[in-house]
């Protein structure tokens, strides 16, 4: 029974787990934004039409849904979320940029170390003389960037369900936040939905 109640948001679920895959497979920012985009859509069709097959249930639901409804204003990656959403269906707006590919040089030992001797030529290191180094090359990436909605900035989140969000990758917004939302449909499931034996 639960299964055909739910099945539009989760039918929106899947849809956004398609967006993410899309995301991972883009070839160009264009591609990967608008992946973004349908993403942040069916993340809102998802909540919408939850709140949409609990109609016929809706003075035990909606109570019970306030606490969803509190994070959704209050978590930085769940309101973020909804802002960028909305901010795309209500104005024109980038949601991401490129960030460009940086190289970093640290030693090994993290304590420090020391350098005898380095050339770079070209942007390489042609010799090195000294304490053992770590190299580490960091691709061109998108990141997510603020957004404006109804006249206030909403920045990309650093924290979720009180975690760090410890980069503004589109993917892993999308990750952490497809995960919330399919959590959320599962708990309304077993809240008011769930057969017992």
């Amino acid at each position: 029974m639960s299964e055909e109640i739910l099945k539009h948001p989760r039918a929106e679920l899947r849809s956004a787990a398609r967006a993410i895959s899309g995301m991972r497979s883009a070839k160009s920012l264009e591609e990967f934004e608008a992946e973004w985009r349908e993403f942040l859509t069916c993340l809102e069709k998802a909540w919408i039409k939850v709140e949409r097959s609990c109609q016929a249930i809706r003075n035990k639901f909606e109570p019970w849904q306030g606490k969803y409804h509190q994070l959704r204003k209050k978590d930085m990656l769940l309101r973020y979320l909804k802002q960028a959403r909305d901010a795309d269906n209500h104005s024109i707006q980038d949601f991401t940029k490129i960030e460009p590919g940086s190289r970093s040089i640290r030693f090994a030992n993290p304590h420090g170390g020391h350098i005898k001797h380095m050339e770079i030529r070209g942007g390489e290191i042609t010799a090195y003389e000294g304490d053992p180094i770590v190299v580490e090359d960091k691709l061109p990436h998108p990141v997510a960037v603020p957004v404006k909605n109804n006249g206030e900035w909403f920045n990309p989140p650093t924290s979720h369900l009180g975690q760090p969000v410890t980069t503004h990758h589109p993917l892993v917004l999308a990750e952490l936040g497809l995960k919330f939302y399919e959590g959320y449909v599962s708990e309304v499931e077993c809240q008011f939905f769930k057969e017992t034996p």
